[in-house]
């Protein structure tokens, strides 16, 4: 690591630099930590982050400590204020006057990037973005399910980042159950995430058991949450399936999203100047490149928020972002678009960049999850480079074709 985080108990934190004296800049950025979010930066004249010259700490986007050259600092955190509820009178008062209502913090139909969901496990035939798109149904076969089906584990989680601390006192699983292969879990463990590590989420009401066909109610003790894990221990014989998660709290209108995490060195919300997207084929109905680094997430059929390419000759295809100037860039993060017709999920993708004149892959490639998932988040992550544009090179599956919603390149 560049930073030693030595916690104490009084919630005093020191900072032990473990960069080379001779570097000129770093950043430890968007670190949850014991329920903050911290940040930390030295930039040695102020040139780079545009935060000033020195080595400073920022928690919650805030600077608590600054000095001017590179070495040990202690600071002092905050305490953590945790949102108290208003009572029920002053909440109904409240309501249609943009005041107190309570809200569904798990539901996602805007694109934004936040709340923001991951599973261990999803079946290919499913999707998870099915999980919180504010429907849900029970039939056997519907479009919108999200189920293990084919897991190795005995028990898998579906997680859960709000972007920012939300008080919850209610958890809602609607559950699937199939009778053979989709069955109820045998049981559930809710967790959040305390800046540190899991810990469970304490109920009010002796702990529920998971039915299907039907929402599964977890009454919480109310608290802030900005990580909410649910892990199901699978059904006997069979697999843990859902048509739809929320989780609900008191909250204001109107709704106002959660920033996106910083670093995104593809993010163009205009489509104006750079970075810039292009492509080797794109559709004929609106899937063009720029939609693919608008910095929104939509796996729907519509409204078109996309880059496909539906259509193409070709049994590859790519998508090049320029940046405009050289970058440093070590990850990849792809939100597959997959309408399970004639655009689905690839075969498999390849990260490439800009080396002078010629492209090369990029080294020491991971990915998660190794196979490609469609509507849904794909990491790779490599051996840094610097370059001023990068592509992604997609192998399409049998006839179909390969698509995003979006692309997030980072130096994190």
């Amino acid at each position: 690591g560049l930073v030693g985080l030595i916690p104490r108990s009084d919630d005093t934190l020191k900072l032990n630099p473990l960069a080379p004296a001779e570097w000129p800049y770093f950043a430890l950025d968007d670190v949850a930590y014991r329920g903050r979010n911290l940040s930390v930066v030295w930039d040695r004249d102020g040139t780079r982050y545009g935060k000033g010259a020195g080595f400073r700490v920022l928690v919650d986007g805030k600077t608590l400590a600054v000095q001017p050259t590179l070495g040990k600092l202690s600071v002092k955190l905050p305490p953590l204020k945790e949102p108290t509820l208003p009572s029920l009178a002053a909440r109904e008062g409240a309501e249609g006057r943009g005041g107190w209502v309570r809200l569904n913090y798990a539901v996602s139909n805007d694109g934004d990037y936040y709340p923001r969901l991951t599973a261990t496990f999803t079946d290919p035939k499913t999707s998870l973005e099915a999980v919180n798109d504010g429907n849900y149904r029970y039939t056997i076969h519907p479009p919108n399910r999200w189920t293990t089906f084919g897991s190795p584990s005995k028990s898998d989680a579906l997680e859960i980042d709000f972007g920012t601390l939300r008080t919850l006192d209610t958890v809602k699983l609607a559950f699937l159950d199939d009778g053979k292969d989709i069955v109820a879990p045998e049981s559930v463990t809710l967790e959040f995430h305390d800046g540190k590590t899991w810990k469970p989420l304490p109920q009010k009401s002796p702990r529920a058991r998971p039915v299907g066909h039907r929402f599964t109610t977890y009454a919480l003790a109310p608290r802030p949450v900005r990580k909410l894990r649910a892990t199901f221990v699978h059904g006997k014989n069979g697999f843990t399936g859902l048509t739809e998660i929320e989780a609900w709290g008191p909250g204001t209108l109107p709704y106002v999203a959660p920033p996106a995490r910083p670093g995104n060195l593809a993010l163009n919300p205009t489509g104006q100047g750079f970075p810039k997207a292009s492509a080797s084929f794109h559709d004929i109905y609106g899937g063009v490149p720029a939609l693919a680094i608008d910095g929104r997430v939509n796996y729907k059929p519509t409204p078109v928020n996309r880059w496909t390419s539906y259509g193409s000759p070709s049994k590859t295809d790519w998508l090049e972002v320029d940046f405009g100037s050289p970058k440093e860039v070590r990850r990849a993060e792809l939100s597959i678009y997959d309408d399970k017709g004639g655009v689905q999920t690839p075969e498999s993708f390849a990260v490439e960049y800009l080396s002078g004149d010629a492209w090369r892959a990029v080294e020491n490639l991971v990915k998660f999850p190794e196979k490609p998932v469609g509507s849904g988040l794909n990491s790779a992550i490599f051996t840094p480079v610097v370059t001023q544009k990068i592509r992604i090179v997609f192998t399409h599956k049998g006839e179909a074709r390969s698509g995003l919603t979006e692309l997030e390149l980072r130096n994190d």
